[in-house]
């Protein structure tokens, strides 16, 4: 997607920004900290238990470069130069063939009672392999036992400073999504999920990672424009790579401190221009209290300049609010001139004039009205305008031609395809396949002036910024059967900064090698963005624990969901519900740290806690190598009175070594944009 593509460039430009150091600092000493209890834990149970450690470090010195350490008492304390983690060195343990030999002896009552000169550490009473099964299991289970009760003293804490948490409701759905096909849309409210009332939109997010994709997830649903109310199942989507429901946050009516990245459009443009804070409290003279509203008001002058009346903060903090009137031009959409192929009808919503007419999925539109169905991503426009007559829709019905009636809604909602590669057509309730095949072309647009011909197929997007020729343009989106995803990419480029151009990569209908060709998208004469532009932060509200008892009860939870959450990602991933290429590495963890440390303390604590959460889970897989793994060959040990032959141990650890790089090198690679996520 094209938002994707300046990612990199941003993060650069934020690192390099003196305001983010701070940032940096409060990241990676939480980072550091999630780390450091990890190894705390079986460091101080290896001390209860006797064992001798040579080593407790932060970082992994290989080859003996390290950034600093010093000696106290028998232990070396440090930091290594590689920071991948961390580890307690103790006696004996380093996995060498002498250290079995030394855990055998002592099973069948061999052990000498004082260490043997010249013998392997192994043999000394204050080693590692010296201990008990029952010890043993102590020293490597203790480092997720001390990740677990600092998430939920991590979280508790958060919950003691107050934690701002997103409500429940909906200000959009995904085209051809599990609610949208269910009649969602903006404004409803979550008012329940499995029963348990008020929860919030982290419950919602748990309850799809954790809970079955066959069962679903049962809602009830409040819809504040009528007042009703109903109970319903949604069943997860897998086609993003995990499963969705396919429901956008909840949006206030605040405008965001960041005006240069929320603000596109006609909306940077404002006379007085908006700034971070301002609420909108009312469109052409006509009071809005939820962004449901606001989109209603916005819905019939998206052609119209319009004046937002909007409240805003003084400038000094006693200064009284006051209310002004801010006007926005219409926002043209922005198109290439190139009609793609409409596809076969992919989902209908529930209750919708399409299911009453009979239509279904597989269903190819011809013609609507007794002209052709054109651009599938202009049809919803065209239906608008005949909302309230009937229509004649023909269809192509696995090769029978049959005609509807249908009499378009009036829709006062938005369906944003930024998330969805299907074209809405929520007048009637369905949702189109767009091939990426050129079905026609604009005589006058982009495409024609960069030479596109009617039977190219789009095999490839890129953004191309002409102001930074000769530097990396970031990857190219492929469109391939599978990911025909042309109407996001249409969405993306209401996005697009002035003067940014689109290479597509076009399969020529005549034959021939792919070629590349420049377009930059130009303003339609007589389509225009509803929304303008308009980003507001999400609805939000602040909870803060009145108590330590209520802190550590709503600390704890949070700690076990996060827990749930990770267990419930891994079945999936094992299920092939969730895509790898979702995994992230020390980049992606660094960035969503950074992110939440912007956000404030509470949010940084919180996402730590999901951050040891996930440590303490991994780090217990029954993978050789990692703790989980040490753990399973001492239960064997314990069962069969003698530990694992050496062999079998060799093996096994040598695999374990190998999938955890091997590991390691998608999630680099995923990291750097080396492997694409999509």
């Amino acid at each position: 997607m094209v938002c994707c593509l300046i990612a990199a460039e941003t993060w650069i430009q934020w690192l390099l920004q003196p305001s983010s150091w701070w940032v940096i600092l409060l990241v990676a000493g939480g980072l550091g900290f999630v780390i450091f209890v990890h190894e705390l834990g079986h460091f101080l149970v290896a001390k209860a238990c006797g064992v001798k450690c040579e080593k407790f470090y932060l970082g992994f010195d290989v080859g003996g470069l390290k950034l600093c350490s010093f000696k106290w008492g028998e232990t070396e304390y440090g930091i290594g130069a590689l920071p991948l983690g961390g580890y307690v060195k103790m006696l004996g343990q380093d996995d060498n063939p002498a250290a079995a030999e030394a855990e055998r002896a002592r099973a069948s009552g061999d052990l000498p009672p004082e260490p043997v000169a010249g013998a392997h550490p192994a043999w000394d009473p204050r080693s590692y392999p010296a201990q008990s099964v029952p010890e043993r299991m102590a020293i490597i289970s203790a480092g997720v036992i001390m990740n677990v009760i600092f998430a939920v003293l991590m979280a508790s804490l958060a919950y003691g400073l107050g934690v701002r948490e997103q409500a429940a409701t909906l200000s959009g759905s995904r085209p051809g999504g599990a609610a949208w096909r269910a009649g969602l849309r903006t404004g409803d409210e979550i008012t329940a999920i499995a029963g348990r009332q008020d929860p919030m939109f982290e419950d919602l997010i748990h309850a799809v990672t954790v809970g079955s994709v066959e069962r679903g997830v049962d809602l009830t649903v409040r819809r504040p424009a009528d007042g009703s109310t109903r109970t319903l199942t949604l069943k997860p989507d897998i086609d993003l790579g995990k499963p969705t429901l396919g429901i956008t946050g909840p949006s206030s009516l605040t405008v965001p401190a960041d005006l240069k990245v929320g603000l596109p459009g006609s909306a940077g443009q404002a006379r007085p221009a908006l700034r971070g804070g301002d609420r909108v409290t009312a469109v052409a003279g006509t009071s809005v209290g939820s962004y449901a509203e606001l989109i209603a008001a916005l819905a019939p002058l998206a052609d119209k300049p319009v004046t937002l009346t909007v409240r805003r903060t003084g400038d000094e903090p006693a200064a009284p609010e006051q209310d002004l009137e801010v006007v926005l031009e219409p926002q043209p959409r922005r198109i290439t001139g190139l009609v793609m192929t409409a596809g076969p009808i992919k989902a209908v919503q529930e209750g919708s004039p399409a299911a009453g007419a009979g239509l279904q999925p597989g269903d190819r539109i011809v013609s609507v009205a007794a002209e052709p169905v054109g651009d599938p991503l202009t049809l919803d426009d065209r239906l608008r305008r005949l909302a309230g007559t009937p229509v004649k829709i023909d269809v192509d019905r696995a090769g029978t031609p049959v005609v509807v009636e249908i009499e378009p809604r009036r829709v006062e909602w938005v369906e944003s395809n930024l998330l969805s590669k299907l074209a809405s057509v929520p007048s009637i309730g369905v949702a189109l396949a767009v091939e990426a095949v050129v079905a026609g072309v604009d005589a006058d647009g982009p495409g024609a002036k960069a030479g596109v011909q009617v039977g190219d197929r789009v095999m490839a997007v890129q953004l191309i910024d002409p102001a930074a020729e000769g530097k990396t343009k970031g990857t190219a989106v492929t469109l391939t059967a599978n990911n025909q995803c042309w109407p996001m990419v249409a969405a993306e480029m209401q996005y697009l900064e002035p003067g940014k151009r689109l290479r597509l990569t076009l399969e020529p209908a005549a034959g021939g090698k792919p070629q590349d060709v420049d377009l930059e998208p130009a303003p339609s004469r007589d389509l225009f963005v509803v929304e303008r532009g308009l980003f507001f932060e999400p609805v939000e509200r602040t909870f803060k624990a009145r108590s330590i008892g209520e802190a550590l009860s709503k600390g704890t939870r949070k700690a076990f969901q996060g827990l749930a959450m990770v267990y419930g990602f891994l079945q999936k991933l094992t299920q092939n519900q969730i895509s790898p290429r979702l995994l992230g590495g020390p980049i992606t963890i660094a960035q969503q740290a950074a992110k939440s440390a912007e956000d404030g303390f509470s949010s940084l604590l919180l996402f730590l806690t999901m951050l040891s959460a996930n440590l303490a889970v991994v780090n217990f897989l029954p993978i050789p190598v990692l703790d989980g793994g040490h753990m399973v060959f001492l239960l064997y040990e314990w069962v069969r009175g003698k530990p694992p032959s050496e062999g079998v141990v060799g093996v096994l650890s040598y695999l374990g070594l190998a999938l955890i790089l091997t590991l390691m090198l998608f999630v680099f690679g995923l990291d750097l944009g080396l492997i694409p996520r999509r």
